[in-house]
C-alpha cells in the first residue's frame, strides 16, 4: 500500500471512530472522553472522568447534551452515562482477545484544547488475565474514557491510564460484563477476603443452598485462580467479582484441605427476601 493511500485510510478510520467519541465535561471543570455504546444514548467512560452524577457531553457534530450517571465502579474505573437522545452514532465494538502483540491501534480523545485528537501506536502486551490492553501509544490527560480501536475501526478498549510510558485500556469484554452487571445483580453466596502478601483469596463464609455451597466451596478454602488461570495480581479475583453476570459458569481453582480442586459453579441471582406484613 502506498503512503498516500495509507494516510487516507488512517484519516478515514480516525474520523469514523471520532463520530462515536464524545467530549465529557464535569461540573467542576473535569474533562475527558467517552464512547457511545449504543444508539439509545448509553455512553461508557472512566469513573475518574465523571466523579459526580451529572455532566455534559459534546458530540462530534458539536451538539451539547446533559448526561446523568447510571453505572459506576471506582475500583474498575468504569462508569456509564445516559443521555436523552436517539439515533446516536454508536461505536463498532470488537474483541480485544483477537489482538496481536505488535498490531497497530489508535486512540481517539480530547486532550487539552484538542477535540477528537488521534494517536497511533502498537499493542505492547496481552496479560494472561485480560484486565488490560497495553499499548505503546502517546496518550495525555483527556484521552481517558475514549476508545482504543483497531485499524478497521473496531473499538477494543477504553483508554484509562498511562504508566511506564505505555497506555492502558480496559478491554471491551470487561466493559460488557460491567454493563451487564448493572442490570442483573449476580450472586455467589460467599464472603471472601484477600490473603496478605498473596494473590489468593480466603473464603470466610459460605451461605447454605447458594451457588458456592453447591459447588463444594467451604469456609477456609483459598481461591487461587479462575477458568484455568492462576491469579497474578492481588485484586484479580475482585475484578472478576465486580463484573459477574447471572448464569455465567466459573471454574474456580481452590486449595481445599491442602489439595488443589476445581469448584465449578453457575452464578445465580440474589434470593428474594421475604418482608413482614
Amino acid at each position: 500500500m502506498s503512503v498516500p493511500l495509507l494516510n487516507y485510510d488512517l484519516a478515514a478510520i480516525s474520523d469514523r471512530v471520532r463520530q462515536s467519541t464524545v467530549l465529557i465535561q464535569g461540573p467542576a471543570g473535569e474533562r475527558g472522553s467517552g464512547v457511545i455504546w449504543d444508539t439509545s444514548g448509553l455512553i461508557v467512560t472512566n469513573a475518574h472522568v465523571v466523579s459526580q452524577g451529572q455532566s455534559r457531553i459534546e458530540l462530534a457534530d458539536g451538539q451539547s447534551l446533559s448526561a446523568h450517571r447510571v453505572g459506576y465502579s471506582q475500583r474498575l474505573d468504569l462508569a456509564v452515562l445516559k443521555v436523552n437522545a436517539g439515533e446516536l452514532q454508536a461505536a463498532t465494538v470488537g474483541d480485544a482477545i483477537a489482538l496481536r502483540v505488535g498490531q497497530l491501534v489508535m486512540a481517539v480523545g480530547n486532550p487539552d484544547s484538542s477535540i477528537g485528537a488521534t494517536s497511533l501506536g502498537i499493542v505492547a502486551a496481552k496479560p494472561p488475565i485480560p484486565r488490560w490492553v497495553q499499548a505503546d501509544i502517546a496518550l495525555a490527560p483527556g484521552y481517558s474514557g475514549g476508545p482504543l480501536a483497531t485499524l478497521v475501526g473496531e473499538v477494543v478498549g477504553i483508554n484509562t491510564l498511562i504508566a511506564g510510558g505505555r497506555g492502558y485500556a480496559i478491554p471491551v469484554a470487561l466493559v460488557q460484563r460491567f454493563l451487564n452487571s448493572q442490570h442483573d445483580q449476580p450472586y455467589l453466596g460467599i464472603t471472601a477476603q484477600p490473603v496478605p502478601n498473596s494473590t489468593a483469596w480466603r473464603v470466610t463464609r459460605v451461605e447454605s443452598d447458594s451457588p458456592a455451597a453447591r459447588s463444594g466451596l467451604v469456609a477456609g478454602d483459598r481461591i487461587l485462580g479462575l477458568n484455568g488461570r492462576l491469579f497474578r495480581q492481588p485484586d484479580a479475583f475482585a475484578d472478576w467479582l465486580e463484573c459477574l453476570v447471572p448464569d455465567q459458569t466459573l471454574a474456580l481453582q481452590v486449595s481445599q484441605g491442602g489439595q488443589l480442586v476445581i469448584c465449578t459453579l453457575t452464578v445465580g441471582r440474589p434470593p428474594v427476601q421475604e418482608q413482614a406484613a
